[in-house]
């Protein structure tokens, strides 16, 4: 997951944590960088979702990766203007807990919460996106995610209580363990398509 954060204070300020840095293990090459539709893959969800962000003046999206090209392509939007800021993570090869750990470290310290998008999920639509975040916000959830019946998927948010509890993820798990540790304070945000939460795992032919 590459995720995000919820400051709350004088303006609502939000940081979204992206996560582009998984090590594609069964797809047989870097499919964040997949061309699909003409654009490398983890460009789709991340071009809706700074849309999403320039609709509302304090939010930004922290990117984390462990690949320059996607490192080198986010600090040139961020040049542009655009409101995003990558995150160099070359400990993420050992696994996501490791692109999670970086993302909170990065995330404003004043922060309340944290939530996490992927970039390999490139049909969430951007009302989806939005909706979610204001639903998270507005509940002020303590943990929640996206779910179309009985499909349940990314993205994610954690409240700050969860921090310690993120940080001190291993290997290969990501905040997935934490929503099964607490299932009853989990708040779902359903949406009406489950092709909205898939993800992209081999070659598309």
């Amino acid at each position: 997951m590459r995720a995000g954060v919820l400051c709350r204070g004088g303006g609502k300020s939000m940081q979204l944590i992206y996560l582009a840095a998984g090590n594609s293990r069964r797809f047989g090459g870097n499919k964040l960088l997949y061309e699909l539709d003409g654009k490398p893959l983890y460009r789709h969800l991340l071009e809706r979702l700074i849309r999403i962000c320039r609709r509302h003046e304090s939010w930004e999206i922290l990117v984390v990766t462990q690949y320059e090209v996607i490192y080198d392509a986010v600090e040139g939007m961020k040049a542009s203007g655009l409101p995003v800021r990558p995150v160099f993570s070359p400990d993420s090869r050992k696994g996501a807990a490791y692109s999670v750990r970086a993302g909170v470290e990065a995330a404003s310290g004043e922060t309340e919460g944290y939530v996490f998008f992927v970039g390999d999920q490139p049909y969430l639509t951007e009302r989806s996106a939005e909706g979610f975040l204001i639903e998270m916000e507005g509940k002020q959830a303590k943990l929640g995610c996206v779910r179309c019946g009985d499909v349940v998927g990314n993205p994610a948010w954690f409240a700050r209580e969860y921090r310690e509890e993120l940080l001190a993820l291993e290997g290969d798990r990501g905040g997935r363990k934490l929503l099964r540790k607490y299932p009853e304070r989990v708040v779902y945000y359903e949406i009406g398509d489950a092709g909205e939460l898939e993800d992209i795992d081999v070659p598309m032919v």
